[in-house]
């Protein structure tokens, strides 16, 4: 072989063991503090095992986005912002989420040359443009038939799911305990957080969608009174842990004096699985199947209705965030006003209902969002006084509890909210005399506690367990209430045997509301075929 062919000499490679390879580069190059960070966290056996998933999804990854035409080009371009991103990690120990790329983007050049140094440059020559010279110069990288490529994507499968699977009760916890871990995962943060800024700005600069703009109020009710909504917002609260709704526990023993008064719907679902989708879900006039998460953000929803219909509006907010429901309306967050700490007990909202009453009564609906049961801290849920079934799960790492213990913690906290529940309905019993007064309760969404070994909540809707789509939901009025509104409550009661949603939501708060709308829908309505 002549000296020319050698120095052009290129070595075939399929596109399946480079994939598996280029990612082992990646995981082992630009992920040190990562690994450092999660067996920190853990242990080597559970670093190892995160290694080993990691490795198998980002194979299945370039296997998807690697093809004849895209898979050097892909290559170089990762390698050299892997190199450049992994280099800040290593030195300054940042996090790579959209806030840091939202700074980098609005950084001014002058204070961004400042951060590229020599030693940058050498980060980037050595583990990213020398593995790109590489490959370009020494590697023909042939392509897979679709059928190899397609028997190699489900060989990744089997082995994430032999895996994964047995380990959920491990890997669940840990995965929701310990999310800033992944803003150190290259290249997975910094495309995270393009993602979310390229969606954050097209929701900032969309144009805003104003819903309802006929809205008018008719006070069909001639009593002389105002209404006052108090809707509580439940968190992870799953039915089945409901005793209204069957269970052999007495989770819901706190609100038995009210039981007379409660209309118990026991067959009602969920928008999503999680917070971030069924909260704004439920009071878009979208229901689930036309909703667009994130729309919310940009488009008013049943609040923005009825405050423009006259309702004052307040949102007390107990939770994350009110994901952008109570953007237009009044809102507080109790626990930063008046304690230090960043999580309170749901009972911290009970005094705000007074506090947020006009002197002079007017038609009010207040939504409270609590903390509820929000795993996999549940233990923290509650106080130790209302710890009602033990042994308990005192640690969000629900692999060193037993399965008897975990249940146990969740429904104290569904103990604590039939609690709770019971102090709003007699905060809200204080204020009859001037109101209309009505308490409506439903979860976002329910919880997965060990059922066929799935943990936590979360799980895409078309798949997801029903434990997590089940959720409890009820409405508590007295009957002089009821009469005021015109309502029949046998009717009510009978009508609980339906199946019901969060798509009821929007357009039965304006029926009950008096609230004249193009966008109420009457077969939605859950009063309208009750009224007398």
């Amino acid at each position: 072989m002549s000296d020319k062919e050698l120095n052009h000499k290129k070595y075939g490679i399929n596109m399946g063991l480079y994939s598996a390879l280029f990612m082992l580069y990646n995981l082992l190059a630009f992920n040190s503090v990562f690994f450092a960070k999660i067996y920190d966290l853990s242990s080597p056996v559970f670093t190892a095992g995160t290694f080993f998933i990691i490795w198998i999804l980002g194979t299945l990854s370039c296997l998807i986005l690697f093809h004849k035409i895209t898979v050097k080009p892909l290559s170089y371009l990762f390698l050299l912002i892997n190199a450049g991103t992994y280099y800040f990690i290593k030195t300054y120990n940042v996090s790579i989420d959209e806030e840091m790329l939202r700074n980098t983007l609005e950084t001014n050049f002058t204070e961004t040359a400042d951060l590229l140094n020599l030693t940058w440059v050498l980060y980037v020559l050595i583990l990213g443009a020398l593995p790109c010279y590489i490959i370009y110069r020494f590697l023909d990288i042939k392509p897979l038939k679709w059928y190899k490529t397609l028997g190699c994507a489900f060989v990744l499968i089997g082995m994430f799911l032999a895996v994964i699977f047995p380990n959920l009760k491990i890997v669940a916890p840990f995965v929701r305990s310990n999310k800033p871990a992944k803003y150190l995962l290259v290249p997975v943060n910094y495309i995270g957080a393009i993602i979310s800024y390229t969606k954050h700005y097209y929701r900032e600069n969309h144009e805003f969608v104003p819903v309802g703009t006929d809205a008018r109020l008719e006070e069909y009710w001639n009593n002389g009174k105002k209404n006052l909504i108090i809707f509580a917002i439940g968190e992870t609260a799953r039915a089945a842990n409901f005793s209204f709704n069957g269970y052999e526990r007495q989770t819901n023993a706190p609100l038995k004096p009210f039981k007379n008064n409660i209309i118990n719907y026991t067959n009602a679902t969920s928008c999503g699985t999680s917070t971030a989708v069924s909260v704004p879900c439920m009071f878009s006039k979208d229901s689930r199947a036309d909703y667009s998460n994130g729309s919310l953000a940009y488009t008013e929803n049943v609040l923005d209705i009825m405050q423009r219909g006259g309702y004052s509006v307040i949102w007390l907010e107990n939770n994350s965030d009110c994901k952008s429901v109570c953007t237009r309306v009044k809102s507080l967050k109790p626990c930063s006003l008046y304690t230090d700490s960043h999580e309170c007990l749901d009972d911290i909202l009970i005094p705000e209902i007074g506090k947020n009453l006009s002197p002079t009564p007017q038609n009010t609906i207040i939504v409270m969002h609590q903390i509820g049961s929000h795993g996999p801290k549940y233990y923290k849920r509650y106080p130790e006084n209302m710890a009602q079934y033990t042994p308990v799960c005192n640690t969000e790492k629900l692999n060193e509890c037993s399965h008897e213990q975990l249940v146990n913690t969740y429904d104290n906290t569904i103990y604590y909210t039939s609690y709770i529940l019971a102090e709003i309905i007699k905060e809200a019993e204080k204020y009859k005399q001037d109101y209309n007064v009505m308490v409506i309760y439903i979860s976002d969404h329910g919880e997965s506690l060990g059922e066929n070994n799935i943990y936590l909540h979360s799980a895409p809707y078309s798949f997801a367990p029903k434990e997590q789509k089940q959720i409890p939901f009820f409405i508590w009025a007295e009957d002089e209430t009821l009469g005021n509104l015109n309502l029949d409550k046998q009717c009510l009661i009978k009508s609980t045997e339906n199946s019901v949603s969060h798509d009821n939501i929007f357009h039965s708060l304006l029926g009950i509301g008096g609230i004249k709308t193009k966008e109420y829908n009457q077969q939605l309505d859950l009063f309208d075929s009750c009224k007398k």
